[in-house]
């Protein structure tokens, strides 16, 4: 009798799990989906802004403070595009099914979005391998 209930539990726990996850991959999908080429170049333009005020970063790379307003002022704009008209019922959903966790979870797409677009762009993706030309070949013998 106890293993028939722990099963029955399991399962009720496993659709309940199933089901609410549901909400935030539809979340996850709709920003995927309906984040424009446009959008990406906003939030890399916005996540490397932000970057460059790392203490390693900001001596290289000054952006001054109203390029960086205006960058903030681009993402707010398209969070509030993309939250309150394109994917407002998915979000609404998961906020409401899943809470604010798995919200932000989905969210963070966003990010990884930025940071995609970025390394996709053939110019950056042979500017980040660039760096083992410089790499002592006897060095890498060490691993043959």
């Amino acid at each position: 009798m106890k293993k028939l209930i722990l099963i029955l539990i399991l399962i009720i726990f496993y659709q309940t799990t199933s089901q609410a996850e549901q909400y935030s991959d539809k979340f996850a999908n709709c920003l995927m989906q309906k984040t424009t080429e446009r959008d990406k170049i906003v939030l890399v333009r916005w996540a490397f802004s932000a970057m460059a005020h790392h203490s390693a970063l900001k001596e290289e790379f000054n952006i001054p403070k109203s390029k960086f307003t205006k960058h903030e002022i681009a993402v707010a704009d398209y969070v509030q595009y993309i939250l309150g008209t394109v994917c407002f019922k998915e979000a609404k959903n998961v906020l409401k099914y899943e809470g604010d966790e798995a919200f932000l979870k989905a969210f963070e797409m966003l990010g990884e979005i930025a940071f995609l677009s970025l390394i996709e762009e053939a110019t950056v993706s042979n500017a980040l391998e660039n760096y083992v030309t410089h790499i002592d070949p006897e060095f890498l013998r060490k691993f043959d």
